[in-house]
């Protein structure tokens, strides 16, 4: 039920920013195309998160993210982004408590743009992404080596690893009133390895999510600020 809400919740956020880009594209009566204005103005944009706060409601990852961009001209924008997570893996005979900070660094680089607000519009991009944190195996399985049953269960004390990873970005970013800007970005991210505790590969990363597959998908929902 709370996945369902979560994804009815999020397919409503795009679909809201992409009425929303049409209406601005319409009043203008102009086109979005890749001819833009020559003028550069270097903005720098503050945000922060608000998924994470959501998604606290429903399940057992905690946390606050933010973000600085610089425009560099007129399509590239570097970001950086940090935050801290505290989450739960609780599956598969295993359980495991994180708790911990990450930060991303990358760039946007604008596909479409309004030509009336060149910070309106849709933006691919790529981050490199690191997590230092604390992680305590509460409990894990132990298999009979001959016929892989589980013959008891261990654990093991807080331990500090790390891990670190790389995303692709897809999102958007549509101003909702003066200076403020909402934005939804996709990072489907892979992790790449990082300090283990003995060897036993992460289930759970600050700012990754759950590694319970070959890729992940973070999610930004939030809102930014535009410094002149």
């Amino acid at each position: 039920m709370a996945q369902r809400l979560l994804l009815s919740f999020l397919l409503t956020s795009a679909i809201s920013f992409a009425f929303a880009q049409k209406n601005k594209t319409d009043s203008t009566k102009v086109s979005v195309t890749d001819t833009i204005q020559k003028k550069i103005n270097h903005d720098i944009f503050i945000g922060v998160d608000l998924f994470n706060p959501v998604v606290s409601a429903f399940t057992d990852k905690q946390g606050v993210s933010a973000f600085a961009s610089y425009q560099l001209n007129n399509k590239w924008h570097l970001v950086a982004e940090a935050g801290y997570e505290k989450n739960k893996f609780d599956q598969i005979n295993w359980n495991v408590d994180v708790d911990g900070v990450f930060a991303k660094l990358g760039a946007n680089w604008f596909i479409t743009q309004d030509v009336e607000n060149q910070s309106n519009g849709i933006y691919i991009g790529g981050r490199v992404a690191y997590s230092k944190y604390s992680q305590t195996i509460n409990s894990y399985p132990i298999r009979d080596l001959q016929s892989n049953i589980i013959i008891d269960s261990g654990s093991r004390p807080k331990a500090d690893v790390s891990a670190f990873w790389v995303e692709a970005v897809v999102g958007g970013r549509v101003e909702i009133f003066k200076n403020f800007y909402g934005e939804l970005a996709f990072h489907p991210a892979v992790y790449l390895g990082g300090k283990k505790d003995d060897e036993i590969e992460p289930l759970v990363i600050p700012g990754y999510g759950k590694n319970s597959g070959p890729f992940n998908m973070p999610i930004f929902w939030g809102i930014s600020y535009k410094i002149k």
